[in-house]
């Protein structure tokens, strides 16, 4: 099979054996690779019977047909489980080496079972895996922990691991690669500390991947980089990266901030790009085989640390709290990765904190730009101390407990990222029918919104349904591929079925392509629907229908407008009016 490593790895941990599986052709026709696999086997698995904190809840790690193959962008790795943030089906989507090292290794999918009865980290290499003792890594931070796995297996492996807040079952907690890169969404760091599995090495064995086609892909990529390199917004990532966004949302009026009670942070001019890059800037970097080379690394002279910083850090970490210093925000990111946490669920988590704290629904004091205070509570957060016991349980479960879920900002448990939806429309139907939540990357809707396109960015009638419903479907192929979402500009069905094509020998038309889009995201939501999602729980929380104002104007989301989306987005999807997939569309996907 070109393209592909040929091998599913499965791991049970608590025996300590593995088998083999073949990469069976059936299975790539249908669902490609990435998150189209990973999900397909969860679902055959029956994921929905298995509490997230089961020894029998699995980590499927999933490469795609793509991955090493030195395509641009290229270089994303998918995980699925189920969350225990979220209680559905979890899964994250992350850059760095892993996505072309684990199938250098000999692997396109490791799925891991079981819990070992003491701390192991894997050894995977040559399409087998070495089991070893990792107690001597328990309690250090991610990158340490990263630090040494390479220093031991080689600097050319690629490393995943947990920190302290895995090992604590955070519910939010990461899982970190090449420093800086992180599974960060919906806990499946906490997954894996569940499963005592501090870490996971991947040894290339060869540094290529074997293409049907190679001196016609070849070609290709030739004239795809040529587009590539020109393009406004792949040249606005070269030029700014994520952070660029921040002068974006605030000059636009939809940065989240102060708790979602407002849209612009005071003193935001600090924390745009343009101040920080003179005052902060090291250097840019990139994802292997990446030309867009997005990434910032950024250091705090103050606090003696460097991170690559993201525009949703600095929101969750900075704007939600009402923090504008960038030396603390840069502190709180390099401590946020050391522990293994997601920022974006960890700065909301801290914003309702603070938000219950001023309404004195808790004892603990704490308001709007305390960063000693904030730094505290990342910490207590990661090793569950405190107040830090309850909020490491996530927003949700946070405000069960206080009796504050009037106030409380997430969608199916999960927080939001940084766009508003009472300014960004879209996002209002983004965030409630995302697969994993309050999600902003599934639809990428904020990307049509800010862009005004179908209708313009307040608006949600048909033409922004059918965009949203359209670039979901793009979404889910690119995570399957696995394709970097800022590519989107680039990559559409048409160029990613020619590349596939050449990449595997298999004749791949746009129209199938869209098919298969269609099949990995209706199959997605039929595993949640089995635990328990329907139209009930794509609903967007209180606090988001309340009007913002924004320079003197009135900002307001109408839970009409919403359910009236919602509608035409089930409609479109072929579910009925309760968001269940519909019987004659899983017949037409050929789901069974």
């Amino acid at each position: 099979m070109y393209g592909y490593a040929g091998r599913i790895l499965v791991v049970d941990l608590f025996n300590r054996e593995y088998k083999v599986m073949n990469f069976e052709e059936s299975l790539a026709r249908l669902y490609i690779g990435g998150k189209g696999v990973a999900n397909k086997i969860l679902y055959n698995y029956g994921i929905w019977d298995y509490d997230p904190f089961s020894p029998d809840n699995l980590l499927v790690f999933a490469s795609g047909p793509l991955g090493g193959t030195r395509i641009p962008m290229a270089s994303r790795a998918w995980c699925a489980f189920r969350s225990p943030l979220t209680g559905i089906l979890g899964g994250s989507n992350l850059g760095g080496t892993l996505a072309a090292i684990m199938k250098y290794a000999g692997v396109d999918v490791l799925v891991v079972r079981g819990s070992s009865r003491e701390p192991v980290y894997l050894v995977v290499e040559g399409g087998g895996v070495e089991f070893r003792s990792a107690s001597h890594l328990w309690g250090l931070d991610a990158i340490e922990t990263e630090e040494i796995l390479q220093r031991d297996h080689g600097r050319d492996t690629a490393v995943l691991a947990i920190g302290p807040a895995g090992e604590n079952l955070v519910r939010f907690a990461s899982i970190n690669h090449d420093r800086w890169r992180q599974f960060g969404r919906t806990g499946a760091g906490a997954v894996m500390g569940s499963k005592r599995l501090k870490a996971i090495v991947f040894k290339p064995v060869r540094r290529d991947i074997d293409v049907a086609k190679p001196e016609e892909l070849g070609e290709y990529l030739r004239n795809l980089t040529l587009k590539l390199l020109p393009d406004p917004t792949t040249k606005a990532l070269r030029e700014g990266g994520t952070p660029r966004l921040v002068e974006i949302a605030n000059r636009m009026g939809f940065f989240p901030s102060y708790y979602w009670s407002k849209v612009r942070v005071d003193g935001w001019e600090r924390i745009e790009w343009g101040y920080m890059k003179q005052h902060y800037f090291v250097k840019a970097g990139a994802c292997l085989y990446c030309s867009v080379a997005c990434h910032r690394l950024v250091e705090s002279r103050k606090f003696g640390v460097r991170v690559d910083i993201e525009y949703e850090t600095i929101f969750a970490l900075g704007g939600l709290l009402g923090i504008t210093d960038p030396d603390w925000i840069i502190a709180f990111n390099d401590l946020a990765d050391r522990l293994g946490m997601d920022t974006i669920s960890l700065g909301n988590v801290i914003g309702f904190a603070v938000e219950l704290s001023r309404r004195g629904l808790i004892d603990y004091k704490i308001d709007w730009g305390e960063p000693e205070k904030v730094r505290q509570l990342i910490v207590d957060i990661a090793y569950r101390r405190g107040l830090g016991e309850v909020l490491a349980d996530g927003v949700a479960m946070a405000a069960r407990r206080f009796g504050a879920e009037d106030i409380a900002v997430h969608v199916k448990g999960l927080e939001p990222a940084a766009y508003d939806p009472r300014t960004l429309r879209g996002m209002a139907l983004g965030y409630s029918i995302a697969a994993r939540g309050a999600d902003h990357l599934g639809t990428m809707a904020y990307a049509i919104d800010i862009a005004g396109r179908a209708g313009g960015r307040l608006s949600l009638e048909r033409d922004k349904v059918v965009a949203v419903r359209d670039y979901e479907n793009l979404g889910a192929l690119m995570d399957s591929l696995l394709l970097c979402k800022f590519g989107r500009y680039i990559y559409n069905f048409q160029n990613m079925a020619e590349m596939l094509s050449l990449v595997t020998g298999y004749n791949y038309t746009a129209e199938q392509m869209i098919e298969i889009a269609e099949r990995i995201v209706t199959l997605t939501r039929l595993i949640n629907v089995k635990m328990g999602v329907d139209r009930s729980k794509d609903q967007l929380p209180r606090r988001l229908y309340e009007p913002v104002e924004f320079e003197g104007k009135e900002y307001k989301l109408t839970k009409e407008e919403v359910e009236r989306a919602l509608d035409m987005y089930y409609e479109l999807r072929g579910w009925d009016e309760r968001g269940v997939p519909r019987e004659e569309t899983l017949k037409r996907l050929g789901i069974t």
